[in-house]
């Protein structure tokens, strides 16, 4: 087993949250390495959206380019893999901190440990839906709505989402939305106001979802009704990409999301996290921001530690 040397901090993820981290921390002359198992939550997205800089840059673009920028500070180390476990160093080590178990065997020790590996999206079971996602069927309206603006959008009703508020959001961008409700989903309330913005309800599931390639085109529903969209926006909440969480004793909040301060320091001593594990805030530059904040407070930590 290569026991690798002592860092100061080891970043487990790699996307917009953990290079910011790393891009800081470098920046700040600590010792970093950044662990990716190159699976970004936002790679199918057919670009970034809002954030300024990189508006509308396919997020292979990027990685490509962040990367480069990593690349100039010598105390980053970038390392392809997957973490298998975390656990406490030896006390008697010089450093102490944490032992970072790669699946190869390699492992590293680092005084913080910066969780990044960011969330799975729970994309719902519709039929169709295959490269569509992150295209024309989306969870984000302020990452992908100004990319179907004026065009007929849709709602997909349920699993957590309001009406009312999925529709009169999509309307920022579209004065043409329609909410596809499937039975149960949609009360009279909700009704009234959907009905007094202008918003029709069309009943039943989706059968299936028409258009070319990733585009849509329409949506058709069991009965046969078709709804033109050219958008379809629907719930697909955070999911924890794996047990690492859990398995260092971090606390969790009500929806799976890791609990952090604006530092991303959780409850565990040493452990910080950012990014997507933190917040259902699905926005890239909020995640770049979260990862900032945090090399921010390690190093002021690590400084503090030295008074």
């Amino acid at each position: 087993m290569d026991i690798d040397t002592q860092q100061d901090v080891v970043v487990i993820g790699g996307g917009a949250a953990g290079r910011s981290a790393a891009l800081v921390l470098g920046r700040a002359r600590r010792r970093v390495v950044v662990v990716d198992a190159g699976q970004p939550s936002n790679q199918v997205a057919t670009g970034i959206g809002g954030f300024l800089g990189h508006d509308q840059r396919p997020p292979d673009q990027f990685y490509a380019a962040t990367r480069v920028e990593l690349a100039k500070y010598p105390t980053v180390r970038w390392r392809e893999g997957t973490v298998a476990a975390v656990d406490p160093a030896d006390p008697a080590a010089e450093g102490g901190g944490w032992r970072v178990a790669l699946e190869d065997g390699t492992t590293l020790q680092a005084r913080f440990v910066l969780l990044a590996m960011g969330m799975r999206y729970d994309v719902p079971d519709l039929p169709d839906v295959g490269g569509r996602w992150g295209a024309s069927v989306f969870h984000c309206p302020f990452c992908h709505g100004w990319e179907h603006h004026d065009q007929p959008l849709a709602m997909l009703a349920g699993d957590g989402r309001p009406a009312t508020e999925g529709a009169l959001l999509l309307r920022n961008w579209s004065d043409d939305v329609t909410v596809v409700a499937p039975p149960g989903t949609v009360g009279g309330a909700d009704r009234k106001v959907l009905a007094a913005h202008g918003v029709p309800v069309a009943d039943g599931e989706i059968a299936h979802l028409h258009g070319p390639g990733r585009e849509l085109a329409s949506i058709e529903l069991a009965d046969g009704t078709v709804v033109p969209a050219r958008g379809l926006l629907v719930a697909a909440p955070h999911v924890q990409r794996t047990g690492l969480a859990a398995d260092l004793g971090v606390a969790l909040d009500e929806s799976g999301h890791v609990v952090a301060d604006a530092f991303g320091r959780t409850n565990v001593d040493g452990v910080r996290a950012v990014g997507d594990l933190t917040t259902p805030m699905a926005l890239v530059v909020h995640a770049a921001d979260t990862g900032a904040l945090a090399a921010v407070g390690i190093v002021r930590d690590i400084v503090a530690a030295q008074m």
